[in-house]
C-alpha cells in the first residue's frame, strides 16, 4: 500500500487491531473474482442449496453471497420464494428433486491477515506508506 493519509493509516491499523492480527477471519469482496452466473447449486438438505464458486474444475462452497437471482429449471424465481442466509439458499417450498437449481450472485472470500502486525511509516505530513498487506484464504 502506498500513499496513505494519516486517517487512512489509522483506519488500517485499527482494522488490524480489531481482528487481533491474523487471529480473526473476515469476509472480503475481491475486485476481480467475486461472482458466479448460471452456476448449479448442490442440494445440502431438502429445499436447501449451497452457493459455490468454481475455479476450473474445482468447486468450493462460499460463506456469504448477495445480489442473488435463483432459477429452477431455467425459470427465474421471485425473491420471496427463497431466503438467503450466509452462503445458502432455502426455498419456502422446495422444488422437485429432479429440478436443476442455478443462480447468479456476488460472493465474498473468507480470509484472514497473513501476519499479526501491519507497519506504517510516516514519510511526510499526511503522507504514509505501508509494506504489503497480505491475506490468506480460510477454508
Amino acid at each position: 500500500l502506498i500513499e496513505l493519509t494519516n486517517a487512512e493509516a489509522r483506519k488500517l491499523m485499527g482494522f488490524a487491531a480489531l481482528l487481533k492480527g491474523a487471529h480473526t477471519p473476515f469476509l472480503w469482496l475481491d475486485p476481480e473474482d467475486y461472482e458466479e452466473k448460471g452456476i448449479q447449486l448442490p442440494l445440502i438438505a431438502n429445499g436447501i442449496y449451497q452457493a459455490v464458486m468454481k475455479m476450473g474444475d474445482y468447486v468450493e462452497p462460499v460463506e456469504y453471497i448477495e445480489k442473488v437471482a435463483v432459477y429452477v429449471d431455467g425459470v427465474k424465481q421471485a425473491s420471496n420464494a427463497y431466503t438467503v442466509t450466509g452462503g445458502t439458499v432455502k426455498f419456502k417450498t422446495g422444488p422437485a428433486s429432479t429440478a436443476k437449481i442455478t443462480a447468479d450472485y456476488t460472493y465474498y472470500w473468507k480470509v484472514m491477515l497473513a501476519d499479526d502486525g501491519i507497519e506504517t511509516e510516516n514519510i511526510f505530513v499526511d503522507f504514509n506508506k505501508s509494506k504489503t498487506f497480505k491475506m490468506v484464504t480460510v477454508r
